[in-house]
């Protein structure tokens, strides 16, 4: 924070400060002048969406999100302070994340989920992390698509059976970032490492961008050794991966299916969220620009990459009028930009569907997770017979 010389640009980007008065660079000054603990006592910064869009921007790249992040666990510690009324959901998924944190709960979640003719073990080489997505389905429409079709995927990729696992454990993610959990989240982590570790996995694959950022970053500094132990992808790295190395390819349109025409939303914790050096939001667009060549049409948002906006609601926090505001506008220019509208984070699908049961201007945008769009665009790549090869 001593680094910031009030430029004033982190408040001008902020995505919060357009629907709201947030003031990110008063915030800093009003601490370095002395004045933390009204800050803390003010409660302001539960309000920060911690989408990182101030980073991006600041000139001494100062991480905001995470001094919020601090101040949470100090504003729950300290100022004694308990953001109930501003969890989503009545903290529903909060509370089933803190009860797992616990030693002695494992809970065994049904594997029906998964698909026809895909084998699953819990041992092996490669584990699909699912996450959160089974407790979701009693509230939300259809939710373990995403899992399916992840699953799906790397079943049709990879011989042998894959990790999944019926006593998996939540990331922390939410505990973490949302409500200043310290503790609970280190629990959690514990848990889901020595997991991970008595499975024999080499390689842990998610569909949800929140956890692939939390194993990626977050848990690589409880754990420095974790990744020499293990590699860690998205869904969307994956599937690079394997076309890169020719063992994928991706399909033509059918001639009796209508132009696809379809436009991607870049989630917080895949864009910003990451060193660049990551670079997911460039590789997820290679792959898309195959499949332009092929004769799908993508179509860029205004807000695209890592200016993308935000859903408005993370880690369950502050789902509200203001952030429906910030959905809306998001949902807008992709109306204006495709009839699909890809995404890779499940809440951003989540928040982005929920709203369209409020505004029938954009109740026909068929929203999509990455995994959903791109199942049935996949084929495997024949290796040539030695005869072939020769001729």
């Amino acid at each position: 924070m001593k680094h910031c010389y009030q430029c004033g640009r982190c408040s001008g980007v902020c995505q919060l400060s357009k629907v709201q008065k947030y003031t990110p660079s008063k915030i800093i000054q009003l601490i370095l002048e002395g004045f933390e603990e009204k800050v803390l006592n003010s409660g302001v910064l539960w309000d920060c969406l911690t989408c990182n869009q101030c980073l991006k921007d600041c000139p001494e790249k100062i991480n905001f999100a995470d001094i919020v992040r601090i101040a949470r666990y100090k504003m729950r510690h300290e100022a004694n302070q308990n953001p109930e009324e501003l969890i989503a959901h009545k903290g529903i998924y909060t509370t089933i994340a803190e009860i797992m944190s616990r030693p002695y709960i494992e809970p065994k979640r049904s594997l029906k989920w998964v698909p026809k003719g895909c084998k699953v073990t819990n041992k092996g080489d490669i584990l699909y992390y699912v996450g959160c997505l089974p407790f979701y389905e009693y509230e939300f429409e259809d939710p373990l698509s995403i899992a399916q079709n992840a699953l799906k995927i790397i079943c049709q990729i990879e011989k042998k059976p894959i990790i999944v696992l019926e006593e998996e454990t939540c990331c922390g993610h939410d505990i973490y970032w949302g409500q200043g959990k310290l503790k609970t989240f280190i629990k959690l982590a514990q848990k889901n490492l020595e997991k991970f570790e008595k499975t024999g996995a080499t390689t842990i694959i998610t569909a949800c961008a929140e956890c692939y950022r939390t194993f990626k970053i977050d848990y690589a500094k409880l754990f420095p050794n974790l990744s020499s132990k293990f590699q860690i992808k998205h869904l969307i790295e994956y599937v690079y991966d394997k076309w890169k190395q020719k063992e994928i390819q991706f399909k033509k349109p059918s001639k009796t299916s209508k132009d696809v025409e379809f436009t991607y939303h870049d989630p917080c914790r895949l864009s910003r969220f990451l060193p660049e050096e990551i670079n997911l939001t460039d590789k997820v667009r290679e792959i898309f620009a195959a499949l332009t060549k092929l004769g799908y049409t993508f179509t860029e948002m205004k807000h695209n990459k890592s200016n993308s906006l935000c859903c408005g609601v993370n880690s369950w926090m502050n789902c509200n009028e203001k952030s429906k505001a910030l959905r809306y506008k998001r949902m807008l220019e992709a109306k204006t930009a495709a009839p699909i509208l890809v995404t890779s984070c499940p809440k951003c699908e989540i928040h982005f569907e929920c709203l369209q049961n409020d505004f029938e201007d954009i109740a026909e945008i068929q929203i999509l997770d990455f995994s959903e769009f791109i199942v049935d665009k996949i084929e495997m790549i024949n290796p040539k017979t030695e005869g072939e090869k020769k001729k």
